[in-house]
């Protein structure tokens, strides 16, 4: 199985010129936990909620901060649509991460989740 069949698409997504506060109404509004940062099409980054919760703890910042200064743009994980499921779920695992933006030529065409490997385990689980 391709990660391509399970991918969440379209996705939502921020510019790095979106505030803190936005990107937290703006998972609130779609019930995500995350959110890729892009220029276009093309993946620049990623921040996720506890990231956001973390920052606005921190003295000194303040809920209009860009989010540029908080997002993960180095040593981003991601894969292709190409890619399989099992690579993708192992990748996951190694690093820890709840989620893998889904490029190719440096644009965004989905995301796969915890959840959404989560739902195809249960499916698979009942079709026995």
């Amino acid at each position: 199985m391709k990660v391509s069949e399970v991918m969440a698409s379209p996705v939502v997504t921020v510019s790095a010129r979106n505030s803190l506060q936005e990107c937290l109404d703006i998972m609130r509004e779609n019930n995500v936990r995350r959110l890729p940062v892009v220029e276009g099409a093309k993946l620049v980054g990623i921040i996720v909620q506890h990231d956001i919760e973390k920052a606005l703890r921190s003295p000194g910042r303040i809920s209009q901060t860009p989010v540029e200064w908080v997002m993960t743009k180095t040593d981003l994980f991601v894969v292709s649509p190409e890619d399989k499921i099992t690579d993708a779920a192992r990748l996951m695992k190694a690093r820890k991460i709840s989620a893998l933006p889904v490029v190719e030529d440096g644009d965004l065409l989905g995301i796969i989740t915890d959840s959404d490997l989560m739902g195809m385990l249960i499916r698979l689980l009942e079709r026995q």
